[in-house]
């Protein structure tokens, strides 16, 4: 399968954008946790299973649902796989790591040490951005090294569940309507913002819109129209809603990135919070309401298998200064702007994004194709300075979200 190639204007913004025209699945559907079962049964039956566990609450759930499962099938029990920063503290999540292990009794384990290997433009990732150019998503590092333990076997991960299971475009209305007038004002703006045409939406998503500050403005204007289209789409039916982020194209490209990879070294990849079985099965339980919010919509789905504690944790762990390294710094500095186009992106706010201390995630690609432009001739983009009419892009070759 070759791989997704992105636009100039989804390298520029670090995203992309639109959904793909696929309606949900019609019913009738399994219960959730028995639509789950169904899925990681097929991934089971296969040795190595590992699944990649950070000890944040989807990653928990995941491992928690699939060793409940293979001890009830008589199974050999999944395996999980965990990757420690020691030079990133923001990282760390070993104390709920070590609990949720000993909660499910499980003792064998692959921890991977992490320092500077799974840089943007590290050793990981540039022989992969040699043999394939771009690729999205972009920070492939860490999944290919878990693939790499993987061999023969299955890698599954947690992706899709913070999408899945998080909040909808409905929940603050739930929220009003339950607090029974005894709701936090802001919480009324919200609501009453969900009821909102969609032309008043997308005008609030323009404004609200995170920026990247090295775009050109014209091309700010066209990818917060782009952002603009996504959010207005949403649908008030907290069903559809969980639907239509597994039907974002970003998240089916990303998905067959990962499995083509995996087919190169024998492994298959699976998220299974992202499979429409699944899904499907999440959206019929929520109907048009849904729950009030993440944790109660994970405490309805995996309270039999995970303590409380875990279910309802507000923490999370942040990666951006585990991807961000030396690797990319030494680049930044001696980096002549050569490799992006100019008239998208500013190279010298780009160079300094890419040294300050806290990096912005979306400039993933561009420092990704600054690389490979500047370093393997063969891979040099087609948009590397010149005239480019970004108008083009939006015109065309991005499909419109789901009404």
């Amino acid at each position: 399968m070759a791989l997704y190639q992105m636009d100039p204007l989804e390298i520029a913004g670090g995203w992309i954008h639109g959904y793909e025209v696929d309606p949900l699945p019609p019913g009738p559907h399994a219960d959730p946790r028995q639509a789950l079962d169904e899925v990681l049964l097929r991934y089971l039956v296969r040795s190595p299973c590992l699944i990649a566990f950070s000890g944040g609450r989807d990653s928990s759930a995941l491992l928690a649902v699939a060793v409940a499962l293979a001890r009830l099938e008589g199974l050999p029990l999944p395996i999980p796989i965990t990757l420690t920063y020691p030079d990133a503290t923001d990282t760390d999540e070993a104390d709920w790591q070590a609990h949720v292990l000993d909660h499910l009794g499980i003792t064998e384990r692959v921890v991977l040490v992490v320092h500077d290997e799974h840089d943007i433009v590290g050793p990981i990732a540039t022989p992969l951005l040699h043999r394939h150019g771009l690729m999205w998503p972009p920070n492939v590092a860490p999944t290919w090294r878990m693939m790499d333990r993987a061999r023969g076997g299955v890698l599954l991960t947690g992706e899709s569940g913070d999408e899945v299971f998080g909040i909808k475009r409905i929940t603050p209305l739930i929220k009003v309507l339950k607090a029974r007038g005894r709701a936090d004002r802001r919480l009324y703006l919200h609501a009453a913002r969900a009821l909102a045409p969609a032309w008043f939406r997308r005008r609030v998503a323009r404004r609200q819109r995170y920026r990247q500050p090295w775009l050109r403005e014209h091309v700010e204007t066209l990818l917060a129209r782009r952002y603009s289209e996504d959010v207005a789409a949403y649908a008030l039916h907290a069903g559809r809603h969980a639907w239509q982020f597994v039907a974002r194209r970003g998240t089916r490209r990303g998905y067959e990135t990962f499995r083509t990879l995996g087919s190169e070294i024998g492994v298959e990849y699976g998220h299974p919070f992202q499979d429409a079985g699944f899904v499907g099965a999440v959206a019929a339980a929520a109907g048009f309401w849904g729950w009030t919010g993440r944790t109660t919509t994970m405490r309805y789905l995996f309270d039999d298998v995970l303590p409380r504690a875990v279910l309802e944790r507000r923490t999370k762990a942040t990666f951006n200064t585990a991807v961000f390294r030396e690797h990319t710094r030494d680049f930044a500095r001696q980096w002549n702007g050569d490799g992006v186009d100019t008239e998208l992106v500013d190279p010298d706010v780009l160079r300094e994004n890419w040294l300050s201390d806290f990096p912005h995630a979306p400039s993933t690609v561009l420092l990704q194709q600054a690389w490979l432009a500047t370093t393997c001739i063969s891979h040099r983009s087609p948009v590397s300075r010149g005239s480019t009419d970004p108008g083009r892009y939006a015109r065309g070759g991005h499909r419109r979200p789901l009404e």
